[in-house]
């Protein structure tokens, strides 16, 4: 028997779920990741349109308010990329961070100061509006984006990732199987080997012609 077949038996049920209603949840999952996408971008060309911008000579400025708006401006640009797929940590924290740099090295250019402080402050505001996003993603997944009757995810490696656990489920229970059997294996030769030693060595007594205890006391 292949091993497969018991794992594509367990894995019948939930390819036999309605086509439909998965068709419509991905299609939903496409949207939101898409829109996190599109949210990202806008926000990013905000934040370029305002730190980029020369400051008028009568503007009012309070120290450390700045700080603030970098904070809240960077927190902004990254939680809706990491709210609609938090798998986007590895590139979309790293890249929002040296966005973050590159506006504090062209602000000398249109009349602004670079300043590490301001640079700090993008760090954290990624750093939180990343940690945020990550909180609510699985909420918010759980709550509008999953197939109904469906316990698993819908996305191909998920339900590779399960095939992959059954599959070391059914061979750690085959490993444990044959343990078992090679355990039982060397008692029943051990007995046959102590009978055949026994066979030999009354068959050589007799053969010498030693007088067996019985025939002594006889």
């Amino acid at each position: 028997m292949n091993d497969t077949d018991p794992i594509n038996e367990q894995l019948r049920p939930l390819r036999d779920l309605q086509t439909s209603s998965r068709v419509m949840a991905l299609d939903r999952l496409w949207l939101w990741q898409k829109l996190g996408v599109v949210l990202g971008v806008l926000i990013a060309v905000l934040v370029a349109s305002l730190t980029l911008t020369p400051i008028p000579d009568r503007a009012i400025s309070i120290n450390g308010l700045d700080k603030l708006y970098h904070f809240l401006a960077f927190a902004a640009l990254i939680f809706p990329l990491i709210l609609t797929d938090s798998r986007r940590w590895r590139w979309a924290v790293p890249l929002t961070i040296l966005y973050g740099g590159v506006i504090e090295l062209i602000q000398p250019s249109v009349g602004r100061s670079a300043e590490w402080l301001d640079f700090g402050a993008d760090i954290s505001g990624v750093l939180a509006g990343a940690a945020l996003a990550e909180i609510l993603h699985d909420r918010i997944q759980a709550a509008f984006f999953k197939v109904p009757g469906a316990p698993v995810v819908d996305h191909e490696a998920e339900e590779q990732r399960r095939i992959d656990e059954m599959r070391a489920e059914l061979m750690n229970d085959l490993r444990v199987v044959l343990r078992e059997e090679l355990a039982a294996i060397p008692k029943g030769d051990d007995g046959q080997q102590d009978g055949q030693q026994d066979g030999q060595q009354d068959t050589g007594r007799s053969a010498t012609g030693t007088p067996s205890p019985l025939r002594s006391v006889k």
